[in-house]
């Protein structure tokens, strides 16, 4: 028995002995995780299994994302909710934490560890960052939201109604983002304001200063059966009209593509099946067709559901009868019309210009009724080039009724110049923008080129010039150089472009860089992330293939050019700096950056450009000394090289 008793207690021993061997030691990895783990004041982890290591990194960083998400929407979803309802945008606190999570994505992540846990056939990753980290994330990211806030506020003392509400828009939605959004305060136009409250009731404000009337309604004389109307608008801004709007009209089936007023005019070409009784517009500030613009903010502007932010719906021709057009409406379109011609220097007299008013009356005349191939014999062969190609940049219709006494001309060296008919221009893939066109002829009354306008800003900041250096004779050497290059992109003058670049041009094209980079781990392979701007220089050669790959690939392109900043540089003669905020918009990609030109005017025929950038923000390293409000500071100049 005593024996039987010993075997079992044996047996029992051998187990335990067995079972404690079998317990595998902690691996100086696993401590590692362990006390990490221990310290959630300092670290915040992630842990992700796979079937290889980069597979249960991916896994172990996106478990740490999601909980970096957790953390900011469970501080945040009270206050944010309760702001969101109010301003008309219902959302769930899974929705809420979605939306934070598409934002707070890995790229986003800066100092990420990794700890290789385990390995094969089971691969575990064990991932970390210091809590101070998110710190300096949410910190950045409050920036960028005061930032656009600022700008937008900008925008809107301009009268630039959809850049005021595309900044606006985009600042509410990346406050969400943050840690307790209602708490935090801005300086805007030097008064403290708290953001949460101040976006939306800025962005109700400018949409509630917005206003439409009917200037004229005609049936399209291209299409007499297919009952569609042109209806031109009177769009203002504030009682003033808006520098540039963005609008839809409804339809039975949803929205027009996207409509741009310019100075306050627009055209309307309304199907038959479109209801316009009432007729519905709204105007437009989630811009979502150009969240690509934005790689970093685009899963947030995706994700975020804010219809319901902005009561933006108008009502025109409310009385429920046919649309029909206004008198003072129409008097105001047309003094719009005329007003868009005066440039702030000294006109021809009528006699100087007899025979060029003549000239217009042909083009704006072939122009409507189609007869484009009767204005060859009033042009250069350079001059036709340019006609055809506008004939066929959308479907092109004249605004308002042009006249003898709508024509304004202007002297530019041996030339004249008619400043400007508006235009609207409609492409097949629905956009339709409106813009002023100039006609230069020479002194043997042909039409030798034309080209699209700066638009009233642009336009005013050069006109506004004063001293001795800046003569009539300069500023529209530089009017006439930018509105070239507007045009040669829209047009696609690779020939003139080409020609205005020296062969030695510096030319930089910067972009926003995030990513994972492979950084040396435990076994080989860890992460980091790093946000910066990128600037790549490329030679003439490249720049111009390039641009051919783009245009080949593109139904339109405009360029829109706003806070015009040009100084006359110290050396060299005739340069000048050329600091320019640039909306580009294409087809398939839109983007808003800063572009500065550095160009030679000492030929004002045969204008120069030495150093070419474009940056898609402010990089305050470019100017230490400049204070961050000062309107050059963080854009690249020529003492940056």
């Amino acid at each position: 028995m005593l024996r039987r008793i010993f075997f079992i207690f044996a047996v029992a021993l051998l187990g335990t002995t067995l079972s404690f061997a079998a317990k595998p030691k902690e691996t100086p990895e696993q401590k590692r995780a362990e006390e990490i783990k221990n310290m959630p004041d300092l670290f915040i982890y992630g842990v992700g299994f796979g079937g290889d290591a980069e597979e249960a990194y991916t896994a172990a960083v996106h478990d740490m994302v999601k909980k970096i998400s957790q953390t900011v929407s469970g501080r945040t979803f009270g206050q944010a909710t309760d702001q969101l309802q109010a301003d008309g945008t219902t959302v769930s606190s899974e929705q809420f934490t979605s939306v934070v999570e598409s934002y707070t994505t890995p790229a986003s992540l800066e100092g990420v560890q990794v700890i290789a846990v385990g390995g094969a056939p089971d691969f575990e990753r064990f991932v970390y960052m210091p809590k101070e980290n998110i710190r300096k994330m949410h910190d950045r990211r409050r920036k960028n939201v005061a930032d656009l806030a600022r700008s937008g506020a900008k925008a809107a003392e301009k009268g630039k109604v959809d850049d005021a509400l595309r900044h606006l828009y985009r600042s509410y939605v990346l406050l969400q983002s943050l840690p307790n959004p209602s708490d935090v305060k801005e300086k805007i136009n030097g008064e403290e304001e708290n953001l949460s409250i101040w976006l939306p009731e800025a962005m109700r404000d400018i949409v509630n200063k917005v206003s439409f009337g009917i200037a004229s309604v005609s049936d399209d004389e291209d299409d007499p059966e297919s009952g569609t109307k042109l209806v031109e608008l009177n769009v203002k801004y504030d009682g003033k009209p808006a520098t540039t709007c963005t609008f839809k009209y409804g339809t039975n089936t949803g929205y027009s593509p996207l409509i741009t007023a310019r100075d306050g005019m627009a055209m309307l070409e309304l199907p038959s099946d479109v209801p316009m009784k009432p007729l519905k517009l709204y105007v437009e500030y989630q811009f979502k067709n150009e969240n690509h613009a934005d790689a970093e903010l685009k899963p947030l502007l995706d994700s975020f559901k804010g219809g319901g932010l902005v009561a933006n719906e108008f009502l025109i021709n409310n009385s429920k009868k046919e649309l029909k057009a206004d008198k003072k409406e129409a008097k105001a379109f047309q003094e719009q019309v005329a007003a868009g011609a005066h440039e702030g220097i000294l006109e021809l007299n009528r006699e100087e210009v007899s025979p060029y008013v003549g000239l217009m009356e042909k083009i704006i005349y072939c122009i409507n009724n189609r007869k484009f191939d009767e204005v060859k014999e009033i042009c250069t062969p350079e001059g036709w080039m340019m006609f055809e190609r506008l004939m066929k940049y959308g479907k092109v219709r004249i605004l308002g009724k042009a006249t003898r006494d709508t024509y304004e001309f202007y002297p530019y060296r041996d030339e004249v110049m008619c400043r400007s008919v508006p235009m609207s221009f409609t492409f097949s893939k629905g956009r339709q923008f409106t813009e002023d066109v100039t006609f230069t002829f020479n002194k043997d009354c042909k039409l030798v080129s034309l080209g699209f306008g700066l638009g009233s800003i642009a336009r005013k900041d050069i006109f506004a010039k004063e001293g001795a250096a800046w003569t009539d004779d300069k500023k529209m050497v530089l009017v006439n150089f930018l509105e070239n290059y507007r045009t040669a992109f829209a047009l696609g003058l690779q020939d003139y472009i080409e020609s205005i670049f020296d062969d030695d041009a510096v030319i930089i094209v910067g972009h926003v860089t995030k990513k994972l980079e492979k950084v040396p781990g435990a076994d080989g392979f860890g992460l980091a992330s790093k946000e910066q701007v990128t600037y790549s220089q490329k030679s003439k050669k490249e720049y111009m293939e390039q641009l051919r790959r783009c245009f080949a690939s593109q139904e339109f392109i405009n360029l829109r050019f706003t806070d015009t900043d040009v100084e006359r540089s110290g050396v060299g003669g005739e340069t000048y700096a050329l600091q320019l905020k640039q909306d580009y918009i294409s087809q398939t990609y839109g983007d808003q950056g800063y572009l500065f030109l550095f160009v030679d005017f000492n030929d004002p025929d045969k204008p120069l450009i030495h150093i070419r950038t474009w940056q898609p923000e402010r990089n305050p390293d470019l100017t230490p000394n400049l204070p961050p409000d000062h309107p050059r500071a963080g854009i690249f100049s020529p003492a940056s090289f």
